[in-house]
């Protein structure tokens, strides 16, 4: 196991839980770190994907009954236990969570199994996308074609990908993972030039285009990193599929107690770290849970 590998996905899931937090965007510093910086956590992810994939499982006959155990369950159990709460809101409390879907079929279409947009639980459209990923990959490696049964009816009536980026970066990963050797001959160099290309993006174009480098830099720096770590892989995953519900979830109480903005993103942060780090604890003690966190 590559700990700087675990390490790494941790931090861009903590990032990814920043840009979930509820705060009203603004022109300032704090806002910068908060809402636009941690948008490269996802596309980070996407490179330790397609890493993962090459190191890990490219000569293998066929993982797909391994991703639907580790990707595509969760990910409706998150979804599914989301809409359950919603629904249980609304009529039995009359609070409505909703803020993109409608109480009715798009709540199965739209939000457990995102046609067109993000889930009901939105940091979990990248799992679904990933998932979409392996199922392109088992279908073109091994002639599945009980692959079609699930990526057609995506790319018919819905979107094949919510984001192509990702795939994009999966494939980054990929290719880092097979010129390794070279990288690590040239990787002073290649981790300056990033660094150039950085810099310059960051004073010419926006947040929008620079994060593609500066994940491709935090990767490079990171990947290759000797450490001793403990394995995080089910807290971060964990973290990464119920970070929003608490979120959202607790917000209406925090936003009675606390009026500075900038104290409630911290307390907000704190909370999702907190309360996903106890069930990860409970899926330790009780092994039929793991199946929340895909086995891990």
């Amino acid at each position: 196991m590559k700990y700087s590998i675990e390490i790494l996905r941790l931090i861009a899931v903590v990032l990814i839980t920043f840009t979930h937090t509820r705060y009203t965007p603004d022109s300032s510093l704090f806002s910068y770190f908060i809402i636009d910086l941690p948008k490269i956590g996802t596309l980070t992810l996407s490179i330790i994907s397609g890493y993962l994939y090459w190191i890990t499982a490219k000569d293998k006959q066929s993982i797909i009954g391994k991703k639907i155990r580790t990707l595509a369950i969760p990910y409706l159990i998150a979804n599914g236990i989301v809409i359950v709460l919603t629904l249980c809101a609304n009529y039995a409390f009359g609070y409505d969570f909703l803020n993109r879907l409608s109480f009715d079929y798009s709540l199965l279409t739209e939000g457990l199994l995102s046609l067109n947009s993000p889930p009901v639980n939105p940091p979990t459209y990248f799992i679904r996308d990933i998932f979409i990923i392996f199922c392109m990959i088992e279908l073109l490696r091994n002639r599945n074609l009980y692959m079609l049964l699930i990526i057609v009816p995506y790319a018919v009536f819905g979107n094949l990908l919510i984001r192509y980026d990702i795939l994009v970066l999966f494939i980054a990963g990929v290719s880092i993972a097979y010129l390794e050797k070279y990288i690590k001959n040239y990787h002073k160099t290649i981790l300056a030039v990033l660094l150039l290309i950085c810099v310059l993006s960051v004073n010419f174009f926006n947040i929008n285009s620079y994060k593609y480098p500066i994940a491709l830099l935090l990767f490079l720096a990171f990947f290759d990193v000797k450490l001793k770590f403990y394995n995080v892989g089910g807290y971060s995953y964990l973290l990464h599929l119920y970070h929003s519900p608490i979120i959202v979830c607790s917000f209406p109480l925090l936003s009675l107690f606390i009026t500075d903005s900038h104290l409630s993103v911290a307390v907000q942060i704190l909370l999702a770290l907190s309360l996903c780090y106890m069930l990860y604890l409970i899926t330790r003690k009780v092994e039929k849970l793991k199946v929340l966190s895909g086995g891990r």
